[in-house]
C-alpha cells in the first residue's frame, strides 16, 4: 500500500505540474473524469437475410456456398462478393469504450495486448491509465464510475487491485523484482516532466478525450515511441545508477536494511574475507524468473522480432494458444447438446446448473460437469478478445461479464442466432487462432496448406497443445546461457533462433488446417427457414389447400394445446422428408407416417385420427392451420405466441384502428385472413433483418397484398377492397391477436 500510495504522489505531481500535451488525456481521467465518456454505435455485417457467416484466411470472400440458417448463396469468387453478401468489415472498430476489463483477477489469464506494442509497453501505459484513475475516482467517484464497465461499487478498491495486477504483470515480464520495477515505473513518471521539445521525434499534437480506436493508437504510440521505450533502452544499467543514488542518499544510508539490498555487505560486515569472490551482494542476488512474458520482453529488447517472427507471434498470442487444446472438449459438449436438443419444437429455458441437474447417469453428468466447466473457463479467458477481434460478431452486451452455472443454458447452444451465438463464435474463433499459426508455420517451411480436416475428426494430436509450466519452460530454460565477470553480476542469454525451431518443431510443425464448416450446430424446429423448406415441398410434390369440411374436423378434434402441439410436430418431420424425398401427393398422411416413415406407434392416435382425410397435397396448408391453431392455444392461455417478433411489430392498436379492423372483420373470410397473417408474421417478420425488408411504418395492407398475390390467393382482392389503411405493419402481432380474439368471441 506504501509503494501505491508513492506512485499516486508522483503520478498527481506530474500530472500537476507536467506541459507535456501528452499528459492530457490522463489529467482528464484524474481530475476531469466526465469529459472522458464516449459513446459510440456500431453497425452489424451479416448475411442477405441477417445471418451471420463467416469468411475466413483474408476475409475476403473466394468460394460460394449457402447461409446455414436460410440456404441463400453467400461468399464469391476472387475477392468479389455476391450480390447481397456483406462482406465481413475487420477494419471495424469494435472495441468497447471505457475501462472493459472487469475483475482484477480474472486478467491472469487474459491476452496481454490486441495492439502493435510489446508488452511490457501496453502494461505500463495501463498502469499509467490506472494510476490517473485512481485519482480520477478519489476526487469524483460518482463521475468515474460511468466509464468502468460493468460498474463498480468501489471504483477506489477496484483500481487498487487493477493496479496491483499491472505490476505483478510489469515484474513478470521484466524478470525484476517488485522494487525494481517500481523504480522503473518513477523512471517513467520523471521523463513525462519533460517538455515535448526535450523528447526527440515528438511532433506538436493536442490530446483531449481519445474518443476513437485511432486516436487511443495514435496517442499510445506517441508515448510509447518518446517515453516509455527510450526509458527501456539500457534499462539495467539505469537501474543501477538509481540504487547507486538509493544507497548514497544519506536520508536513508544509515538503513541496515538498505545496505544489504543496494551495498556491498563487506562495508559493515568487517569478518567477512577481503577482496571475496563469494561473499559479495553481486554473487547472492537473486536471479531473474524465467517466464513467457519475459522471454517476449528479451525479444523486443533484442529487436529480434524479424530475426524469429514465428516466436514473436508466439508470444503474443500464447496466453490465447495455451486454450486451443481445449477445442475437442468444446466440440465434444456441443455435439452431445445437438444430439439432445436438435429438432425439438421449444427453445429449453433454464439455467446450466438446473440442466446439470436433470435426470442423467452419474458417468454422463460427470461427463458434461466437466466439459461445461472447460467451456466456461475458456469462454472466460477468451471474451474480451471474442467481443473485439472474433470473426462472428456477437451482439453488444454477449461478453461483457463471466458465465457461470448461473448462466443461461442457451449460451452452450451451438446456434446461429440469439445467445447460441456464443457456443458457435467461441469455436470458431479457436479454430482460426489454430489456423493462423498452422498457416504461417506452412509458410516458413515452405509446406503447401493441404492437410485439411473437418471440425468432427478434430483430437488432440490434430492440435497446437503443450502445457506451459511442463512443456514450454523447460524448452526456454535450455536454451538459456548464463554468464559471470568479476564484480558484476549474473547475466543470462537466451538462442533465440534456437527456441523458434523448437517451438515450431515440438508444437506447431505438422499439424492440419480445420476447416469452419462442420462446427456442430442446432436448428431448433421454428428456426428452419419454412420459405425454402415450403419450395422444396412444392419442387416435389404438388400442394394444395384443405377443404373447408377438413379444416372444420381437424379444429374440432383437436381442441386442446398437446394434441395441436403433437400434430403440428408430425407435419413438421413430414415436410422435411417430403423436401428431400418427394412422394406421390395423392397419398394419404396417414399412410405416409405409418407405412413409409413408420412412425405409427411413437405418434398420437388422436393425431393419426384427425389426420385421416388429409393427404400429402394437403401438407402445407395442414401446417399453416396448424401453427395458427397453436397461436391461438397460446393466447387463450395468456402466453405471447410471438415472443422472438421484433418489437416493432408489436405497437398496441388504438380505440380508432380497433374499430376499423372489427369492421373489416365481420364482412372478411375470419379464417382465411387469420392463417395468412400469421404465415407472414412467421415467415417475413421473424427474420433477423426483417426491419430492412418490411419498414414498421409502411401500412399493413400494402406489405400482406402483394405476399398474397405471390402466392395466389383470393384474399388478396378483399384485404384491397376492405382493410384500413390506417392499420401499419408495426401493428401486425396486435392485428392478429384482435382477430384471433374476435374469432373466439363469435364462437362463445
Amino acid at each position: 500500500d506504501g509503494a501505491l500510495i508513492e506512485m499516486a504522489v508522483h503520478t498527481a505531481a506530474v500530472l500537476l505540474c507536467g506541459q507535456n500535451p501528452i499528459l492530457q488525456p490522463l489529467r482528464n481521467l484524474a481530475f476531469r473524469s466526465c469529459t472522458m465518456e464516449v459513446k459510440r454505435f456500431n453497425s452489424d455485417s451479416k448475411c442477405p437475410n441477417g445471418h451471420p457467416c463467416t469468411v475466413g484466411e483474408c476475409g475476403r470472400p473466394m468460394e460460394t456456398s449457402r447461409c446455414l440458417d436460410c440456404g441463400v448463396p453467400v461468399g464469391g469468387e476472387q475477392h468479389k462478393a455476391l450480390p447481397g453478401f456483406q462482406e465481413f468489415r475487420t477494419n471495424e472498430d469494435r472495441t468497447q469504450t471505457g475501462h472493459i476489463l472487469g475483475d482484477a483477477r480474472h486478467r491472469k489469464t487474459m491476452g496481454m495486448s490486441d495492439r502493435a506494442m510489446s508488452p511490457v509497453v501496453f502494461v505500463l501505459i495501463r498502469l499509467l491509465t490506472h494510476l490517473a484513475m485512481l485519482l480520477g475516482a478519489t476526487k469524483n467517484p460518482q463521475s468515474l464510475q460511468k466509464i468502468i464497465k460493468p460498474s463498480v461499487s468501489n471504483p477506489v478498491s477496484f483500481l487498487q487491485q487493477h493496479i496491483q495486477e499491472d505490476l505483478a504483470q510489469l515484474t513478470r515480464i521484466l524478470g525484476k523484482s517488485v522494487d525494481e520495477t517500481i523504480n522503473m515505473l518513477h523512471l517513467v513518471l520523471s521523463s513525462l516532466l519533460k517538455d515535448a521539445h526535450q523528447h526527440p521525434g515528438q511532433w506538436p499534437v493536442q490530446f483531449d478525450v481519445l474518443s476513437t480506436k485511432e486516436k487511443r493508437n495514435k496517442w499510445e504510440g506517441i508515448v510509447a515511441s518518446t517515453i516509455i521505450v527510450p526509458q527501456l533502452e539500457d534499462l539495467d544499467k539505469k537501474l543501477l545508477k538509481l540504487n547507486r543514488q538509493i544507497q548514497e542518499d544519506e536520508r536513508i544510508s544509515s538503513n541496515p536494511v538498505v545496505k544489504i539490498v543496494y551495498g556491498d555487505p563487506v562495508t559493515f560486515l568487517s569478518q567477512l574475507p577481503k577482496d571475496s569472490h563469494i561473499h559479495h551482494s553481486k554473487m547472492w542476488s537473486c536471479r531473474k524468473r524465467i517466464s513467457v512474458e519475459n522471454l517476449g520482453h528479451v525479444v523486443q529488447q533484442k529487436n529480434a522480432k524479424d530475426t524469429v517472427p514465428l516466436l514473436w507471434k508466439f508470444l503474443q498470442k500464447e496466453t490465447e494458444l495455451r486454450l486451443v487444446k481445449f477445442l475437442p472438449e468444446i466440440l465434444a459438449l456441443q455435439r452431445d447438446l445437438v444430439r439432445r436438443f436438435q429438432n425439438t419444437a421449444d427453445v429449453k429455458h433454464c439455467s446450466i446448473r438446473d440442466f446439470l441437474n436433470e435426470p442423467l447417469s452419474d458417468v454422463m453428468r460427470d461427463l458434461l460437469q466437466r466439459r461445461v466447466n472447460v467451456f466456461l473457463s475458456v469462454w472466460n479467458k477468451l471474451r474480451s478478445s471474442l467481443d473485439t477481434n472474433g470473426e462472428i460478431k456477437l451482439p453488444k452486451g454477449y461478453c461483457d461479464a463471466d458465465l457461470t452455472l448461473d448462466s443461461k443454458l442457451e449460451v452452450l447452444l451451438p446456434r446461429r442466432q440469439g445467445l447460441g451465438l456464443c457456443s458457435t463464435a467461441l469455436a470458431s474463433y479457436l479454430i482460426s487462432l489454430h489456423n493462423e499459426f498452422i498457416h504461417l508455420v506452412n509458410k516458413h517451411v515452405k509446406e503447401d496448406d493441404r492437410y485439411l480436416i473437418s471440425p468432427s475428426e478434430v483430437a488432440d494430436l490434430h492440435l497446437i497443445s503443450y502445457e506451459v509450466e511442463r512443456d514450454l519452460i523447460p524448452l526456454i530454460l535450455s536454451n538459456c546461457q548464463y554468464s559471470m565477470e568479476k564484480g558484476g553480476e549474473t547475466l543470462q542469454d537466451f538462442d533465440l533462433e534456437r527456441i523458434q525451431q523448437q517451438v515450431i518443431s515440438k508444437f506447431l510443425q505438422g499439424k492440419p488446417l480445420i476447416t469452419l464448416t462442420g462446427i456442430p450446430t442446432l436448428v431448433y424446429r421454428h428456426d428452419r427457414n419454412y420459405e425454402q423448406l415450403f419450395n422444396d415441398v412444392r419442387n416435389k410434390l404438388d400442394q394444395s389447400a384443405l377443404p373447408s369440411s377438413v379444416m372444420n374436423m381437424i379444429s374440432g378434434e383437436l381442441q386442446s394445446y398437446s394434441d395441436v402441439c403433437d400434430a403440428l410436430s408430425i407435419t413438421e418431420i413430414t415436410l422435411g422428408f417430403l423436401a428431400m424425398a418427394g412422394e406421390n401427393a395423392e397419398m394419404l398422411l396417414t399412410d405416409y407416417i405409418e407405412k413409409v416413415l413408420q412412425m405409427g406407434d411413437q405418434t398420437n392416435p388422436h393425431v393419426l385420427q384427425a389426420f385421416r382425410r388429409c393427404y400429402l397435397k394437403h401438407n402445407i396448408a395442414l401446417w399453416q392451420l396448424l401453427s395458427t391453431h397453436k397461436s391461438e392455444q397460446l393466447l387463450r392461455l395468456k402466453r405471447d405466441p410471438f415472443v422472438d417478433i421484433n418489437t416493432v411489430y408489436k405497437a398496441e392498436l388504438s380505440p380508432e384502428t380497433a374499430k376499423l379492423l372489427n369492421t373489416f372483420l365481420v364482412h372478411s373470410r375470419l379464417e382465411t385472413f387469420l392463417q395468412e397473417l400469421h404465415e407472414m408474421i412467421i415467415l417475413k417478420l421473424r427474420r433477423v433483418q426483417a426491419v430492412d425488408e418490411f419498414r414498421p411504418t409502411w401500412s399493413l395492407k400494402e406489405s400482406l397484398v402483394p405476399y398474397l398475390d405471390a402466392k395466389g390467393s383470393e384474399l388478396a382482392t378483399e384485404l384491397e377492397e376492405m382493410f384500413p389503411d390506417e392499420i401499419l405493419l408495426s401493428h401486425a402481432t396486435a392485428t392478429w391477436k384482435a382477430a384471433a380474439l374476435f374469432k373466439r368471441e363469435c364462437r362463445e
